[in-house]
């Protein structure tokens, strides 16, 4: 490592403890105290990962989604040993969370599946995301997410051609979700070198150029003079990033509250020009310059200055993965620029963060580089023979080895799908643990920057990080800016905590015994097992235990003081699930493949085409679905049909009223995460309902009110059985919240049509649906057998295990006869094992079309060698 005399290197904590006591400077003090600050985190707080695994890359309606976890360290990757629990959620297109997997993590591992059947159902894109509650200390931008196109099931079996899109944010759904932000038609933002312009210090400038939905686009500019005259030329290199060399001449300067014109860019983009300003130039400072390409094993560092900007001792630190690797200490006093390398070759591979700080904590250049590690899993995969035929037994051997030839006994997880209509993901266990986890914003096709190590791969991915200014480490913990709260320690198990408070003002309650009985049924709702657990809570009325159960229990928590009842609240820390992210036009992409009998033509209700010929995506929000495309502004004249029906039947139409709802609400879950916001549950179903959907209000009438829905009356149902006018307007203030189990409420005409009674509705002027603004039904308690209030200081509720796990299905042709089968994942195993010889082989059953296979398989070993296969 080659370093001048002006830069302190501190290889232990220790020394710099030497250092005090020799120098005595309140400086270095202070700039080892963030050091000091940064090793404890390093040490003491380390970071989490999560990386999900997935089945397939798009969906339709019926469909399971499988996974597969992996949990991992944030640093070196290795497997996590600190929490225990995780948890995986589903969200619709308006950010509701609709269903959630408790998962148990053993050795870093876990998976679980969801059912896309819940209802109501509606098509969209989708999200999953999943984390640890330890995780959720460090900001929820940490959280693993994916976002999934989700189809209408296909008219037919198996014509997965069909793409039935509903377009996002359209329809009565709700929408818990910020509205995605759209931009100019062209954009371009500037990101200089470590983050500022100096005047008169020549930097690196690199920049981004998006077109109006956040793609990519490739442009060429210059920057010109308050003259017009050519100072610097500038190209896009890859998706519309670039960088070029920049000397500003002065600082900015105001003159009657307006800036002074300074240099601008000019780009041009589709034979248009576009002017953009550059970022502002400071009159002093300092400028970090990074070269991370031109050696393999050394990271090349300047620190520059101009002569206005006052010399000084400076802290450096590296950090990969929140994990502290480097730290230096700069002397600027000679005023040169001083230059020098730092070793790589025991960093970690991935990203990692080069901060030049003073005194005061604040940061004074900021620069991610990517360290590349040739250490990696090699996953072949031979085939028995070459083509199969329609329900044909398919083998398949899985060869895992280390630097080509060591064999690797582990375990990884397999998914094997029909080539046709195959849409493969854009990044994969690599690209996410080692670039996206570690990165904000969206980025296009992430696995490109994996796809060789040359030297055009290697710049391409070092300008994405020199435009990325998001890091997963915050640096304001360090300099005190924001305290850090652990709110959550890693949890061991099932974890429930809770606090006692009084009924009214919420002050804490301490030394006050907590009982508790959790009991769990079978479905003859018989006693199925039961455990009783009591503590004291601490002196902010705090309790806590952890419980290792499978599924959900019944709750019943009682609270005692001196051996009285006290009339308490017990509030439970249930409601961490982070809020619903803010959709980019990006994650709405639909990207459709292009049969080969139909290309070069592209389907140009999703791809729009340049006049490069190069096909750019457009979110499939800003079009109709591809079903119904065509349909508006035709009338369609049709022959003479006889429909035929199948018997009514009352479980039919219960199934079509909720499948056409647009909104569910779990009553009694509902009224309990009210509880836990510390608010006062509503008694009766109006209020709830007011309470719970903005569309519905209260109108009065002197002493008199009526429930309103978007300014017209709602039809109120109670399980699916006509009401007559007076019990409707009766049902909102009379019926409890507590007798209804659940409710759905549906806007389709109609269905408000079919429960109308023509004896007290018929409006002679008005069809009676357009009375109505929707129908609201009302599903109770079986026999009215509601849920038993309970006593002074008890508190009734559930607790929710471990979810229980479901197998993939593959059918036996063996045994079973031959039929049609539209298995789109054709094999998915979460956990196959390799032998000693790093060897595993899976057989199933080929479905009746496929041709070809898609396979993916995807590992990391305990020591975090990860292992890709994509064929």
């Amino acid at each position: 490592m080659n370093i001048p005399k002006k830069v302190i290197v501190f290889l232990f904590l220790s020394l710099i403890t030497q250092v005090f006591a020799q120098r005595n400077d309140s400086i270095i003090s202070k700039l080892a105290r963030y050091v000091s600050i940064v090793d404890h985190f390093s040490k003491n707080l380390p970071q989490e990962k999560v990386y999900l695994h997935f089945d397939n890359s798009t969906y339709y309606q019926g469909d399971d989604i499988w996974f597969s976890c992996y949990l991992v360290a944030s640093g070196f990757h290795k497997t996590s040993t600190l929490s225990k629990t995780l948890y995986v959620e589903l969200l619709n297109p308006g950010g509701e969370v609709i269903e959630t997997q408790i998962l148990k993590v053993e050795n870093g591992r876990c998976h679980g599946s969801f059912k896309l059947g819940k209802l109501p159902f509606y098509s969209g894109f989708y999200e999953v995301r999943a984390y640890t509650k330890y995780m959720l200390n460090f900001g929820e931008e940490t959280i693993f997410s994916r976002t999934f196109a989700v189809y209408d099931k296909p008219t037919k079996p198996g014509a997965y051609q069909e793409k039935s899109l509903m377009k996002y944010g359209r329809g009565a759904y709700p929408v818990l979700r910020k509205t995605p932000v759209k931009e100019k038609a062209v954009n371009l933002k500037f990101y200089p070198e470590g983050g500022n312009l100096v005047a008169g210090v020549a930097s690196q400038v690199a920049f981004e150029a998006t077109d109006a939905f956040g793609n990519p686009i490739e442009v060429t500019g210059e920057v010109v003079g308050v003259n017009q005259e050519t100072i610097v030329r500038f190209k896009s290199v890859h998706d519309g990033k670039g960088v070029f060399t920049y000397i500003p001449t002065k600082a900015l300067s105001i003159q009657k509250n307006k800036a002074e014109k300074f240099p601008q860019a000019i780009v041009e983009y589709k034979d248009k020009k576009y002017t953009f300003d550059l970022p502002l130039v400071q009159p002093k400072g300092i400028v970090l310059k990074v070269d991370n390409l031109s050696c393999p094993d050394s990271i090349g560092v300047s620190v520059l200055s101009n002569n206005d900007t006052p010399s000084g001792i400076f802290g450096l630190v590296l950090l990969s993965g929140s994990s502290l690797q480097k730290y230096l200490m700069i002397d600027t006093s000679e005023g040169k620029p001083i230059d020098f390398r730092i070793c790589k070759t025991n960093f970690p591979a991935g990203v990692s963060r080069l901060i030049l700080f003073n005194s005061q904590g604040q940061i004074l250049g900021d620069r991610l580089l990517f360290i590349h590690r040739k250490e990696k899993l090699n996953i072949q995969v031979k085939m028995d023979k070459k083509s199969y035929n329609s329900n044909e037994q398919v083998n398949m051997q899985f060869a895992l080895t280390e630097r080509d030839t060591i064999p690797v006994e582990t375990t990884f997880s397999v998914s094997v799908k029909d080539k046709q209509n195959d849409v493969k993901p854009d990044q994969d266990m690599q690209s996410n643990l080692l670039l996206m986890s570690e990165i904000k914003g969206y980025v296009h096709n992430p696995d490109y920057y994996f796809e060789s190590n040359d030297s055009i791969h290697q710049r391409a991915l070092d300008l994405l990080l020199m435009v990325q200014g998001w890091h997963r480490y915050n640096w304001d913990w360090v300099s005190g800016k924001k305290t850090f709260e652990l709110k959550h320690q890693p949890e061991k198990g099932i974890e429930i905590n809770g606090q006692v408070v009084s009924f009214v003002r919420s002050i804490p309650k301490s030394n006050v015994k907590v009982s508790s009985l959790i009991t769990q049924k079978d479905d003859s709702t018989k006693l199925y097992n039961s455990f009783v657990e009591s503590f004291v809570t601490d002196s902010l009325g705090r309790f806590s235990f952890n419980a290792d159960v499978q599924g959900r229990w019944e709750m019943v928590l009682a609270v005692r003081k001196n051996g009285k009842k006290k009339d308490y609240r017990t509030v439970l820390d249930k409601l961490f699930s982070p809020e619903p992210k803010q959709y980019r036009y990006t994650d709405l992409f639909s990207q459709v493949p292009i049969p080969e009998e139909d290309k070069p033509t592209v389907n140009e209700t999703l791809l729009r085409v340049a006049k490069d010929s190069t096909p750019i995506a457009v979110p499939k929000i800003n079009y109709d679905s591809i079903a119904k495309k065509g349909v508006q502004g035709k009338i369609l004249h049709l022959k003479e049909v006889v429909v035929k029906a199948k018997k009514y039947s009352k479980e039919k139409d219960i199934l079509e009223n909720r499948s056409k709802s647009v909104a569910y609400y779990d009553v009694y879950a509902e009224q309990d995460k009210v509880w836990d916001q510390g608010e006062v549950t509503e008694d009766f179903l109006g209020d709830f309902l007011v309470k719970k959907n903005k569309d519905f209000h209260w109108v009065y009438a002197g002493a008199n009110r009526r429930l309103m829905y978007k300014n017209r009356s709602p039809l109120l149902i109670v399980n699916y059985t006509i009401t007559n006018i007076v019990e409707n307007v009766r049902i909102p203030g009379y019926y409890r919240a507590d007798c209804i189990k659940s409710l759905y409420i549906s806007e389709d005409a109609r269905s408000i049509a079919k429960y109308v009674e023509p004896s007290d509705w018929w409006d002679p002027v008005n069809d009676p649906p357009a009375c109505y603004s929707c129908v609201v039904f009302l599903e109770t308690f079986p026999d009215w057998n509601t849920p038993t209030q309970p006593g002074k200081g008890v508190r009734k509720t559930w607790l929710d295990g471990y979810s229980q796990i479901k197998e993939f299905y593959s059918p036996n042709y063996s045994i079973l006869p031959p039929e049609s089968d539209y298995r789109r994942t054709l094999y998915w195993n979460p956990s196959v094992r390799t032998n000693k010889d790093g060897k595993a082989i899976i057989q199933f059953y080929n479905n009746s079309s496929c041709k070809s296979f898609s396979i993916s398989a995807e590992t990391i070993t305990p020591q975090g060698v990860i292992g890709v296969l994509k064929k």
